[in-house]
Order: C-alpha cells, then structure tokens, then sequence
C-alpha cells in the first residue's frame, strides 16, 4: 500500500462507521458510490497537470477527525457577531462545523414562497428537490475532494427559488468552523427556476485556533431567463485549509454573476465551473485574493460554453505579500455547436514583495470558428511613479501603498450588488494592507 493509499484509508474506515443510523435514506447509495470513487481516486498529487502548482501533502497526511454534531462546541450570536454584515437587511442560516444552527439563524427576512432550510431535513423521503438535485451538477467521478464530501454529506443548506420570485433582500450562508483538528464537510444547494431573480452570498469563517480542513461544495442551478448574484467570501484563519468546488448549470437567457472573496487560509484551492448549457447566457467569475506570510492560494476556473450565442466574463485579481504563492488556471472550452460565442479572461497580479511568487496559465480551447475569445495575464509591482506622484505631496508611504492597492482591486469591489458585503470586502483589504505595514 502507497502512502496515498494509507492517507485515503483512513477516511473509507471512517464512513464506515459515520453512518450507521442512515442507511435507509435513499441518498445513502450515492453517498456509498462517493466513497467507493474517493477510493479510487486518491488525494490528488502534483503529477496531476491541473494540480501541477499546488501539493496538497500536508492535507492528504493530517489526521483530521470527520465533524460529528455531537461534537461540535456551543456558539453564541456574540461569537459570531465578527461574521455578520452591518446593515443586513436579508435572511441568514448559519452552520457550525458543517451543521445547521437554528438558534443563530434567521430566515424571516425573505419571501415565504422560497425554502431555505437544512438539506437534512429532505434527506428521509424518497423524491423531493434535494435526492433529485443533489450531486447532478458537482459529480465526482473524477474530483476526490467532491467525492470525500459527497461521502459524509449529511447535512447542508438549500436554498429554492421558485419560478418567478425575485428576492430583493438576499440570502447569507455563514459557514464556521469550530472544532480544530477536524474536516468540515459543507455543503450548499441553490436551484434556481425559470424567471426568478436572487442574490446568494457564501461566507466561511473559522472560531478554533488549531488547524481545520474545510471542504465545501456548492451546487447551483439557474433556469431560464434568471438572474443569479452569487458571491463567495473566504476570510479564516491562517491555520486553515480550504478546498471548494462550486459547480453552476446555467439555462437559456440566464445571467449569473458572481465573485470570490479570499483573504484567509493557509492553503486554499478555489475551483468553480459552470456550464453555459443553453442560448442567450451571459456569465461573470469574478475574483480577489489577497495573500500574506506563507499563505497558498490557488483559483483554478472552467467555462463550458456548449450552445451557441453565449457571452462569458472573467477578471482575476490577487495582491500577493511576503513569501505567498498564489496560482491561477482558467480554461474556457468552446464546442463545435458554440458559434457566435464571445468569451473574455482577464487575470492581473501584484506582487507586493520581492520573494511573493505567481503562476498564471490561461487556457482557451476552441472547436467553433464563428467566435471572440481573447485572454490576458499580467505581472507587476506597484507603479513607482505613482508612489513618487503621491510622495510628492506629502502622502505617507504606507498610505500612499494601500491606495494605489485598492485602486488595483476597485474594479471588482465596485461590481458587489450587495452594498453590505462591498462595504465588509473594502474593510478586510484595507485592514490586511494596514496590519501588514504595522
């Protein structure tokens, strides 16, 4: 047996074990499948070309205990206060170490036609959204992290929007890790039908001092002719290892527009893809990643357009400090049926220090003639006659750093819908730029 071997038998004793008390739920099989593909497949390792810039050894080698709920500590609204956004007008549900906390959320704030809610609740019948839905769009047959969260998904949010219900106010899942030396397992559903309109953010934050490993996978579904506003902020500690994979179907005439907030984590892989799966769809990934210390901070991104008459969007920007790494690779694939497809990939990084370290690789693929796709990646320190113009007039280094920094972000930061989440992100760049010039 290969260390690899050893490293993912550890977890298949486990689930073994987790779920004793849940074998009648249809659900269950494909939890079996998840794991029985989690086996084969391994922790992936840098000899895979799309891990090639991120060695996840020291996950695959830690010994994390799985989260159970019995287990995990007492939370109060004053321990999360941090975590919340001022001026919150909308509904937020709150988990803790991967498990609905109904005395910390509130969901009175929305829509009564739209359910938002625990997927544990769905997990006993035999039809129904969640069995339906659940793993159709995030697969696991070849991704090991979807795979070993599929496996001990017992818990979850979802979030239903029916056709033709817009929801002005908004919806925060706030995920928390509490428990050190543990794998979280978060999970998210967010389906979307035909005509509605919503706005979905994603927080993840972490209350235990120790080392965590956070692996979340977030399922969305956008129907025809709908508006999604889906934005993702990653702020844990630096003790923290983070893995997500974000997976969106997209239908006809749908317009998701989304972003990705990091600024915590020691090691975090950031993947989304999404399928623009019908004619008319126009799709933004958006991303700003700050690093500092030895931080590892890797956005990997993948559009499908597979029908014709689609438009995507994709602007990356990281600001990397001391001797962090961060890692871009984004791939749009055209199919031979996608003509009139227009597709644009921006990904601009600053390198802050000296020994702060980038690796960018771009992808287009392209099967269709009657296209426009262009992509871009640049690399660069500051403008030092923009740091001279401001220390001419009287503008302190350090001052004059962080606002050539923010007006290297604004793009992306002015693009938040949400002014509560833009007014939080602002806060968190400009307090990350200003510790680390303390």
């Amino acid at each position: 047996m290969n260390l690899n071997d050893k490293n993912t038998e550890k977890y298949i004793k486990a689930f073994e074990t987790y779920f004793n008390g849940s074998v009648s739920q249809p659900f269950h099989k494909v939890r079996q499948q998840a794991a029985s593909n989690f086996e084969k497949l391994g922790f992936p390792t840098t000899k895979k070309e799309e891990w090639r810039f991120t060695n996840i050894a020291s996950i695959a080698k830690a010994d994390f205990k799985i989260a159970e709920k019995k287990n995990a500590p007492t939370v109060s609204l004053e321990d999360i206060e941090p975590f919340l956004l001022a001026n919150w007008q909308g509904a937020r549900i709150v988990f803790i170490d991967g498990f609905y906390s109904e005395h910390l959320s509130d969901i009175k704030n929305i829509s009564d036609k739209i359910t938002l809610e625990p997927l544990s609740s769905h997990f006993e019948g035999k039809a129904g959204l969640v069995n339906k839905n659940l793993s159709k769009i995030a697969t696991f047959d070849d991704e090991a992290f979807t795979a070993l969260n599929t496996a001990f998904t017992t818990e979850g949010c979802l979030v239903h929007i029916p056709a033709k219900v817009v929801e002005n106010n908004g919806i925060h899942i706030i995920h928390i890790a509490a428990s050190g030396r543990t794998l979280t397992n978060p999970r998210n559903m967010i389906l979307c039908e035909d005509n509605s309109q919503a706005l979905v953010i994603e927080s993840y934050h972490t209350l235990c001092t120790d080392d965590v490993f956070v692996n979340s996978v977030t399922e969305i579904s956008v129907g025809e002719n709908t508006r999604l506003y889906h934005y993702k902020l990653q702020d844990e500690s630096l003790k923290s290892n983070h893995i997500s994979n974000v997976a969106i179907n997209q239908k006809s005439n749908s317009n998701y527009i989304s972003a990705s907030f990091i600024f915590g984590g020691k090691l975090v892989r950031n993947n989304i893809s999404t399928k623009l799966d019908g004619e008319g769809i126009s799709s933004t990934l958006n991303g700003l990643y700050i690093s500092r210390e030895d931080q590892h901070i890797d956005n990997n991104t993948f559009i499908d357009h597979a029908k014709p008459h689609c438009e995507s969007h994709e602007l990356y920007r990281g600001i990397l400090m001391d001797k962090s790494k961060g890692v871009f690779s984004g791939k749009i694939l055209v199919r031979q049926d996608a003509q009139k497809t227009d597709a644009k990939q921006s990904n601009n990084c600053l390198l802050l220090y000296e020994d702060a370290q980038i690796d960018a690789k771009p992808q287009l693929e392209i099967y269709a003639d009657d296209v426009k796709c262009t992509h871009g990646a640049t690399v660069g320190q500051l403008d030092e006659s923009a740091m001279f113009y401001f220390r001419a007039r009287g503008i302190p280094k350090e001052k004059a750093l962080s606002m050539l920094t923010y007006a290297f972000a604004e793009e992306i930061i002015t693009g938040i819908k949400d002014d509560s989440l833009r007014d939080r992100v602002e806060y968190l760049l400009l307090d990350r730029l200003k510790s680390h010039q303390a």
